[in-house]
């Protein structure tokens, strides 16, 4: 009789503890988003955003160079819903935006003291909105936020508001774009040894519209393109803006920098 107790003991231990395992692993956080920049022009330095099952992000900022080391965390909670990250108690700390957008494998933060925007290492998420850009590595694009944008644009202040691409329309800028280099071809260098930053809206009279400013590549900073938007008063041929009108299938406003 003993010897049954002590059986059925082990055996309820056994049990409750294969439980507490099995619960325990269920309820471990996982990775759900990875995001990273790496910056080597000036030694090395990074940004990753991390966003986790339990709904906490981690983002930490990494700087070395060769008399300097720095890294600093930040850490709090949002949600997500759909393609976008919410941040609920309290904006994100860094910029204080007060959400992130998921597209294009990237992550921006929207409506901060500043942009920002991460590439996507790694997304567990439920995620829509993402062009194939594998034909098209010499594109970045970038959401319209006035504040931040306006003067890229001739508009009155709330007229326009910020689009996205689908995949055929992003075909069409590639032609277009290329149509403007061989209809300028004296005055600018190669199609290939530009890359090229696009914000893309709709006007006033509910016209698409895409914004471009193509600058030449930089052989030190390959990737930096992809991140923020370049800022260049001259430059030359390498400094040129132009708008692509996707209604009206054209390109106008084509300028070219002047030379320091």
């Amino acid at each position: 009789m003993k010897v049954k107790i002590i059986l059925s003991l082990v055996v309820l231990g056994l049990f409750t503890q294969c439980k507490e395992d099995k619960t325990k692993k269920t309820t471990q956080k996982t990775e759900k988003l990875s995001a990273l920049n790496n910056y080597n022009f000036i030694g090395k330095a990074s940004i990753r955003f991390q966003f986790f099952s339990d709904s906490s992000y981690v983002f930490t900022i990494i700087e070395k160079d060769e008399n300097h080391d720095k890294i600093e965390k930040f850490n709090d909670f949002c949600y997500s819903k759909n393609d976008t990250i919410y941040f609920s108690r309290t904006r994100f700390r860094y910029n204080r935006s007060e959400k992130a957008v998921i597209k294009n494998n990237f992550i921006e933060f929207i409506g901060g003291d500043f942009p920002l925007k991460i590439e996507i290492q790694k997304n567990l998420l439920q995620t829509k909105n993402k062009l194939n850009l594998e034909k098209y590595n010499n594109y970045a694009f970038f959401s319209f936020e006035e504040e931040f944008h306006k003067s890229y644009f001739n508009y009155k202040p709330n007229t326009i508001k910020p689009s996205d691409l689908n995949q055929k329309e992003l075909a069409e800028i590639d032609q277009i774009l290329k149509k403007c280099f061989f209809d300028n071809a004296s005055k600018l260098r190669k199609f290939d040894k530009y890359v090229n930053q696009c914000i893309v809206i709709i006007n006033e009279n509910q016209e698409k519209e895409v914004l471009i400013n193509s600058y030449c590549k930089d052989p030190r900073d390959e990737k930096g393109f992809k991140y923020s938007l370049i800022q260049m008063n001259d430059g030359g041929n390498c400094n040129i803006s132009l708008k692509i009108n996707l209604t009206k299938h054209n390109y106008s406003d084509l300028n070219i920098s002047g030379s320091a």
